[in-house]
């Protein structure tokens, strides 16, 4: 945390646990002060490691937290498309549109383009969702 590099936590809390086979993700901190939170800089080794700064009624977000809640989206999506293939498999006339999506699934890679990916992953659950 604290690098701001959103594609790199949206990569890796996303697409990558999902396809390492993980159902969920813990971050190490979600605010980690090594001095004063709104000073970054303030401890002689440690940067502080923060996704969010706190205010009084909530939290300022940085664009790592935007890439870490984009990888919580990409995953939404992905889960959303195998409940689709799952229920179109069960028809018969959408059984071989499901097996189609189903290894279009199977060869995502997530070193891929994210927004490519989430786009045809969208277009599939359209198609499924479509041939009710």
């Amino acid at each position: 945390m604290g690098n701001e590099e959103p594609e790199t936590y949206r990569r890796n809390f996303g697409l990558v646990l999902w396809k390492a086979g993980y159902d969920g993700a813990m971050d190490y901190a979600y605010q980690h002060s090594f001095g004063h939170v709104w000073n970054d800089f303030d401890h002689a080794t440690y940067r502080d490691h923060c996704f969010t700064y706190p205010t009084v009624n909530g939290v300022v977000g940085t664009i790592q937290w935007e890439g870490y809640r984009e990888a919580v989206d990409d995953v939404r999506y992905i889960a959303t498309l195998q409940k689709a293939i799952e229920r179109a498999r069960a028809r018969e006339a959408t059984a071989a549109l499901a097996a189609e999506a189903a290894r279009w699934l199977e060869g995502v890679d997530p070193q891929g383009d994210l927004d490519a990916i989430r786009q045809q992953a969208a277009e599939w659950i359209t198609r499924l969702s479509a041939q009710r």
